[in-house]
């Protein structure tokens, strides 16, 4: 059973190359070919920088198999990697990045999903997440390059208070 922690240096390359592939899977059809293109493993790890101070991986073996960001009141990233799908694994990130949110006292917690990414949307949903619309938003994109968008499904779920430590 994999361990949750929180991220810390010595798992930056693991976890870029993980998001790397589980997002490549997850919008790779979905997405513009040029905007792909651009997703290669380093903008992933200059990426994980800025997010790094507020994620947590899930490792069993010293292999990491999973990853959440938080920023502020939303789960930013939630990724596993494919050998782990079907294990539980991505509902007990989710889990703890809920918790961890609520034992932060959040009320409302929000998170995204492409339009097109029906496998993440099944997944939201099946854990009581809610689909508040659709609305056009920014993408990521690597420095020096324009700025782009794409539909997403915004969620958003009730958190109730929470009087244990994170999972």
């Amino acid at each position: 059973m994999p361990i949750i922690r929180h991220l810390v240096e010595a798992d930056h390359a693991a976890v870029a190359a993980l998001w790397h592939d589980a997002w490549h899977d997850g919008h790779g059809a979905i997405l513009p070919a040029d905007i792909v293109a651009m997703r290669t493993p380093a903008t992933f790890a200059d990426r994980l920088e800025s997010l790094a101070a507020d994620s947590f991986v899930a490792e069993q073996d010293g292999t990491i198999s999973g990853f959440f960001c938080l920023l502020q009141n939303e789960i930013d990233q939630l990724y596993v990697a494919a050998n782990a799908r079907g294990s539980g694994l991505a509902q007990r990130l989710i889990e703890n990045a809920e918790d961890e949110l609520a034992a932060r006292g959040v009320v409302t917690a929000i998170l995204q999903c492409s339009a097109g990414n029906l496998r993440a949307y099944r997944f939201y949903s099946r854990q009581g997440w809610t689909d508040t619309g659709v609305e056009t938003l920014p993408l990521w994109m690597p420095e020096g390059t324009m700025q782009r968008s794409h539909p997403t499904h915004v969620f958003a779920k009730a958190l109730p208070p929470r009087d244990t430590q994170p999972r």
